[in-house]
């Protein structure tokens, strides 16, 4: 089995991030498998943990608002990370995350991340820049989704999926 180090070694957005670095989060990092279904976050609860999955995936879901049910808006897969934007901003979750198929996945509970963030500076200045690709991954999508819907002539639809609570 490969260690969390030796993993986080083979995902850029690790890649700036030095040996003692690494060696800091798998410490931190708790592993474990969960089968099909299981909930990591629900949409509104508080963030307790971020995720880094090691394999498998993850699918994304937020409630419609005018329509039961949840709508598909992400879909992670190994070596991507979710719950971190949540985490860093000590705020609820805006959409609900659940496995799909068997996964595994190395978590990171808020009190080990915030003693990361709080003493280990560059650690700090590597979650700001995984943040900042994050949301312009996000708004990237954003963008692409609504200039698709402006063709279609479907911008509601888009705008209403991509809405904050």
């Amino acid at each position: 089995m490969t260690t969390v180090m030796q993993f986080l070694q083979t995902i850029p957005q690790f890649a700036d991030f030095s040996q003692s670095e690494l060696a800091a989060f798998e410490k931190a990092f708790r592993v474990d498998t969960f089968s099909d279904g299981h909930v990591f976050m629900n949409e509104g609860d508080h963030a307790d943990a971020m995720y880094l999955i090691l394999e498998g995936e993850i699918e994304v879901r937020r409630r419609r608002k005018n329509k039961a049910g949840y709508a598909i808006i992400d879909r992670k897969r190994g070596g991507e990370i979710f719950g971190l934007i949540s985490l860093i901003n000590n705020e609820k979750h805006g959409a609900m995350a659940l496995a799909v198929g068997a996964v595994q996945v190395a978590s990171l509970p808020y009190s080990a991340f915030e003693l990361l963030f709080d003493t280990h500076a560059p650690i700090a200045l590597h979650f700001q820049r995984l943040v900042a690709r994050q949301l312009a991954r996000d708004l990237r999508r954003f963008n692409r989704a609504l200039r698709a819907a402006v063709r279609a002539d479907e911008v509601g639809a888009i705008v209403t999926s991509f809405e904050a609570d």
